[in-house]
């Protein structure tokens, strides 16, 4: 979608008011998630107002590559008015603030093979960067390695044998494979029922007509330390001690996986997976010849579960909701009214997207957006519209706003170059920085670290751009970027919403602090170099944690934040 311009007709009709210095101030240093994507947390999938950052930790993606869980320094929530930025495809659905983070990834080639052709031989963390300077062949991680031991056996928990059971069973506990364990849980949960009939019959049944999956059924369940009986419509097994491990674990429309199982490894995981497709779900070839599994369930828990699992054992996902419909099953009339929505997940294999694929789109919006504090790896996983990725966050920094007041004789000169400083590259600020600077009477504010943690970043805004406005000469009229409101500023002031995409005052104000803020990121580099700001901006890389093991904290990390206090230099 291209960009306009911005314009001086705000100025010009503010100027027939009787104002002759009009000024726009802008900000930079802030970027969020919009609030309808939920979060992978240690207990499940949540809302990010659910979090409970004592007791829930998020997924991550690590710079070597690996998914790990870390705690939550906090869930930072703001008003946002104005466009978000849209990219999706088939795949994926991101939907964040102008000045959102990412970590990047890059393509690796190697030459080889018959006619020295160049190969992709891996994928290499290559930083982080803003939604607006990403280019085609940048990639956004959707999942990665998930590093878990193998567990060799499950304990089946004993149980109490009933006063009237005179069959001598043993219900003591018993050690059962962990991979034989996984492929029944997987079946049963897919297909699986227990019931406790009068006569105090405890019994398992596994239902399947198909001739092939009714004997790999059987010949699984065989290797369970249990009697197994070929049913008419399934295999059953009567047994109460498996009876009772199972019954917790709900019916059709309330079945999940037990926490205990989403931590195993990957391959343990996929056999997890194998027969729960093999029971709920269906494979066939698709139209590369690669092989397309789908998986079924009207159970919402045992769907998010599915979720997360498939995302551990190297695979992403796109889930969707059909909604009910009229059947028939064994001739008998099913109403749709009668029925619930199925939820319909198809394993995909494409763990990174391609910015090159994605379809860009700017979206009017007004409302809440959300972003977590995180002490080490600044991501985190969110899923929206039945698909997920990593998404990013931020560590540390200024927030910094500009002033800026555009003179009569420089209109011509900026009119079709400045627009909002989100939408332009890196090379085209820079380009237009000196121009602005030399022509225009610019004032900046600063707000570090430190006063950002004491009073928030909606008031650390607000104090920067009545700093910024200090150190312009002369005003008469003051346009803000946004809703924000400088209570304790004396002369008139108007907000604009959009305000940088309008006003060619505000839009060179927004240059001027996004270009302001990089450098300082950079000087501080030059400081303190250790740390690497000029490459992670002060988001916490991997090298960047390094180095706080290594050199403790500086003055201008944010000692609120629960990594940097492990590492505040003595």
């Amino acid at each position: 979608m291209t960009q306009k311009f911005a314009t001086y007709e705000i100025e010009s009709d503010t100027m027939s008011k009787g104002y002759s210095h009009i000024v726009g101030v802008d900000e930079a240093g802030r970027g969020c998630e919009h609030q309808n994507a939920d979060v992978l947390t240690l207990n499940g999938w949540k809302h990010y107002k659910d979090i409970d950052v004592k007791l829930d930790k998020v997924l991550s993606y690590t710079d070597a590559g690996n998914m790990e869980w870390q705690s939550i320094d906090r869930v930072i929530e703001k008003d946002f008015n104005g466009e978000l930025i849209e990219l999706k495809n088939r795949g994926v659905h991101i939907l964040v603030t102008p000045d959102h983070y990412f970590d990047i990834l890059r393509r690796v080639f190697k030459r080889g093979g018959e006619g020295n052709k160049l190969k992709i031989t891996g994928y290499k963390f290559k930083g982080r960067k803003s939604v607006n300077d990403l280019v085609s062949n940048d990639c956004i991680p959707r999942g990665g390695k998930w590093v878990s031991d193998n567990k060799n056996y499950f304990v089946l928990p004993a149980c109490h044998k009933n006063k009237w059971d005179h069959t001598g069973k043993d219900y003591s506990e018993k050690h059962i494979s962990m991979d034989i364990w996984l492929a029944f849980l997987g079946i049963y949960l897919a297909e699986g029922s227990v019931t406790h009939s009068k006569n105090n019959a405890y019994t398992v049944h596994i239902a399947q007509k198909k001739e092939y999956s009714y004997k790999k059924i059987y010949e699984l369940c065989i290797k369970l330390p249990f009697k197994v009986f070929k049913g008419k419509n399934g295999i059953v097994i009567y047994n109460k001690q498996l009876h009772d491990y199972l019954k917790p674990i709900g019916n059709c429309y309330s079945k999940y996986i037990p926490t205990e199982f989403k931590g195993l490894s990957s391959r343990q995981l996929n056999i997890l997976i194998d027969w729960m497709i093999l029971g709920d779900g269906s494979c066939y070839t698709g139209k590369n010849r690669k092989e397309v599994c789908q998986y079924y369930t009207v159970s919402t828990k045992l769907k998010d579960d599915f979720e997360e699992v498939l995302l551990k054992a190297g695979w992403t996902y796109n889930t969707s909701v059909r909604a009910p419909r009229d059947g028939v099953i064994q001739g008998r009339l099913v109403k749709k009214e009668n029925c619930v929505p199925c939820f319909e997940t198809r394993l995909r294999r494409n763990n990174k997207i391609q910015v090159k694929s994605l379809h860009k789109k700017l979206l009017p919006y007004n409302g809440k957006v959300f972003c977590l504090s995180l002490p080490v790896h600044h991501n985190f996983y969110v899923r929206r519209e039945g698909t997920g990725y990593f998404t990013g966050n931020c560590l540390s920094g200024p927030v910094v706003a500009a002033a800026c007041h555009v003179p009569e004789e420089m209109v011509p000169e900026l009119l079709f170059k400045v627009k909002d400083s989100k939408k332009l590259t890196a090379k085209k600020r820079e380009e237009l920085f000196p121009i602005i600077r030399a022509n225009c009477d610019v004032g900046v504010g600063v707000v570090s670290n430190q006063v950002i943690d004491d009073i928030n970043i909606l008031n650390a805004t607000k104090v920067a751009m009545e700093e910024a406005l200090t150190h312009i000469k002369e005003i008469d009229y003051v346009l803000i970027d946004g809703t924000v409101v400088l209570p304790n500023f004396p002369l008139p002031q108007e907000q604009i919403i959009k305000g940088d995409a309008k006003s060619i005052s505000i839009a060179a104000a927004s240059i001027i602090a996004k270009v302001t803020r990089d450098r300082i990121m950079d000087d501080l580099h030059d400081i303190w170099s250790f740390y690497g700001w000029n490459t992670n901006r002060g988001y916490g890389t991997k090298a960047h944690i390094e180095a706080l093991k290594t050199y403790g904290s500086c003055e201008v990390h944010r000692m609120t934040f629960k990594r940097v206090k492990e590492y505040i230099a003595v």
